[in-house]
């Protein structure tokens, strides 16, 4: 797979990639590959409007298949091209989990964590402030835009998939720095009782 994934990568097509055991069989992510090893691939999100939509670390380990070219290769790629939208490289090591996650947080502000065979519907976004060889420490973001006055702690592997610099992250991020003091879930406890955080 990892020299078919290159093959792709050097050729600058669209991928295909299923994960039938997590997604199903009718579920598939389009986009073109950055970078792969081992155990990651790399790759930049062509969505359904046919614009290039942040990056996605997949496990090697998940895929059930992929194609290559993708079916509407010469149209996404056209399309991409005649609205001057171009494949770039974040320039991340995936050599390293940990080190990774913390470098995405720090160079784009958020990240978004899947953790698909604990937590099928649901997943985390925020900035991950500290990372070892089993654990991450997040510092999350609700989906009001505000932070969450304390981190939280979770399994480095349970990560089944990673997002990051796409148009969601970017508006949380928006409008978050667009609140000032209310940044912050808790921004002023007065004699209100916490607020209580919602998965």
């Amino acid at each position: 797979m990892l020299i078919e994934l290159e093959k792709a990568r050097t050729r600058k097509n669209v991928v295909r990639i299923f994960r039938e055991d997590i997604d199903g069989p009718d579920n598939w992510t389009d986009g073109f590959v950055i970078a792969a090893n081992e155990e990651m691939v790399l790759l930049q999100l062509v969505d359904d409007s046919v614009h290039l939509n942040g990056y996605q670390i997949l496990f090697l380990e998940d895929i059930s298949d992929f194609m290559h070219p993708a079916p509407f290769n010469d149209f996404q790629k056209r399309v991409l091209e005649l609205r001057d939208e171009e494949v770039e490289d974040p320039e991340v090591d995936l050599d390293d989990l940990a080190v990774l996650l913390v470098d995405i947080s720090e160079e784009y502000g958020l990240v978004t964590l899947h953790r698909e065979e604990v937590d099928p519907d649901g997943c985390e976004i925020g900035r991950v402030v500290r990372a070892d060889a089993t654990t991450f420490e997040l510092e999350e973001i609700g989906s009001d835009a505000r932070w969450f006055d304390e981190t939280f702690e979770y399994d480095l592997y349970d990560i089944t998939r990673i997002e990051f610099g796409g148009a969601y992250e970017d508006a949380l991020l928006l409008a978050n720095e667009d609140m000032g003091d209310d940044s912050y879930e808790l921004a002023d406890y007065d004699d209100e009782e916490p607020a209580v955080r919602a998965d």
